[in-house]
């Protein structure tokens, strides 16, 4: 921690490039990069051979392209690192090469400098940075899309974390997602049209709530309240005092990252028991307060030194209606109770199917055919492996087969919900935790009164 503040003037990072044109050029460069050695690649495969060095030559290639997207979305920072974060927590998304090379843009980036870290707190506070904090780091702890991390003291002795935001980062928001559609697109490199759009949509809606640290601070102030009673899980507690739009300082809590502390145990159950909390706590979020922390890449989650389960950056938080939450359970309901045609009936109400045609209602049949590909962990009553749970596939051979599966289209007000049941999904896939996701969801319908039995003997 620095006390000398005569010596925390120097340049110890790099700030992200604001003007538009210069940021085009950067996303331009890595489009044309990208995509010239994914034709390559794709061309060597076809006239070369299928043997094992081809292959090891097809992975080291798309390594070395998951490294210059990192590199560069990473300096750009903003809309272009927050879409980074989204490809690499979807496993079904992105292929293996780019996952573990991808996953490095969801904790850190390279950081804008301790001047520009200065004038920014300075600005927003309208004072020197000295009269705030008597002491204050100028390495950050943790450098992320909107903005990076500092760890600092107040005048009043309290340890805090002080998030500053990037200057002018939020002006570039929209661009940015403009150019990024058209380099994916055109590169065609790992993602289809209708899942980029549906990342990019997602990408400036949250960039745009994550902007905004005033109201990251009263979301912070209400879950600290809806936490503090729940044994096993807590968050920080914000000091509103000195948190500004692009300033936000909040308790400072010591842990260790989520999924390094679950990697570096060899206690399976103990392991199990830490999946089991972070799932029953999304479902709590979910179907109980009916309001969720919607941004679940590893990077925002702590586990701390009193193993509690610690929550971080509420910048994106989802409001939903009791009768969307609660319809999702009496769907699951139907499913158990094998009812193919109440469940069917089930969604009309919860907004799904507007692509369907006037009076035309969902065949029973058809939706319990897809309820069997992507509710296979809520309907199983056992310790789920995710890593052998691959629904696309599957989904994608039953569309080919009935294109009326495209008529399942969902609400708005799904669609962030089902991106978050999306991340978790990656983040169990990727840390090979197993959880009992059914009896997880059947306590929560039993709480909310929506079974009156649990559909299984509990021995």
């Amino acid at each position: 921690m620095a006390h000398d503040w005569e010596k925390l003037g120097g340049e110890s990072g790099k700030d992200a490039p604001k003007g538009r044109w210069g940021r085009m050029l950067k996303m331009g460069g890595l489009g044309l990069s990208v995509s010239a050695s994914e034709i390559a690649r794709r061309v060597a495969r076809r006239v070369g051979s299928n043997d094992d060095k081809s292959s090891e030559a097809d992975t080291r290639a798309r390594k070395r392209q998951a490294e210059k997207i990192v590199t560069v979305l990473g300096q750009l920072k903003g809309a272009s690192m927050k879409l980074g974060q989204y490809l690499s927590s979807d496993p079904d998304l992105v292929p293996d090469e780019y996952l573990d090379t991808l996953t490095a843009l969801q904790s850190t980036a390279p950081p804008m400098t301790f001047a520009s870290v200065r004038e920014e707190i300075e600005k927003a506070l309208d004072r020197p940075l000295e009269a705030v904090f008597q002491t204050f780091d100028p390495e950050p702890i943790g450098a992320a899309s909107i903005g990076q991390v500092h760890r600092g003291q107040l005048k009043t002795g309290e340890s805090v974390a002080v998030k500053v935001q990037y200057p002018g980062i939020v002006d570039t928001i929209r661009s940015d997602l403009r150019n990024l559609r058209s380099i994916f697109l055109f590169g065609r490199t790992f993602i289809d049209k209708e899942k980029l759009d549906g990342y990019l949509e997602e990408t400036e809606r949250a960039l745009l709530l994550e902007a905004d640290y005033v109201q990251e601070a009263e979301n912070l102030r209400r879950f600290y309240n809806h936490l503090k009673d729940r044994e096993g899980v807590r968050c920080p507690y914000p000091f509103e005092e000195w948190t500004r739009p692009s300033v936000l300082v909040m308790e400072y809590i010591e842990g260790q990252k989520f999924d390094e502390a679950v990697e570096s145990l060899d206690d399976d159950d103990v392991r199990m028991e830490m999946a089991q909390r972070f799932m029953e706590t999304y479902i709590w979020m979910f179907h109980d307060l009916g309001e969720m922390h919607s941004d679940p890449h590893p990077g925002n989650f702590l586990w701390d030194e009193e193993d509690n389960l610690v929550f971080l950056d509420f910048g994106s938080v989802k409001t939903f209606e009791p009768g969307f939450t609660d319809g999702i359970l009496d769907v699951l309901a139907a499913v158990w109770a094998n009812d193919k045609e109440r469940a069917a009936e089930l969604y009309k109400p919860l907004g799904f199917g507007s692509k369907l045609d006037e009076g035309e209602e969902f065949d029973p049949d058809l939706i319990d055919q897809i309820h069997q590909i992507l509710l296979t962990p809520f309907i199983e009553d056992r310790p789920f492996d995710f890593r052998t749970w691959r629904p696309r596939p599957g989904l994608q051979r039953l569309i080919f087969k009935d294109r009326r599966v495209m008529k399942l289209a969902p609400p708005s007000e799904a669609l962030l919900y089902l991106r978050v049941i999306g991340g978790l999904k990656g983040f169990l896939t990727k840390s090979g935790l197993k959880v009992n996701m059914h009896r997880v969801v059947v306590d929560a319908a039993l709480r909310r009164g929506r079974i009156k039995e649990r559909p299984y003997r509990d021995d």
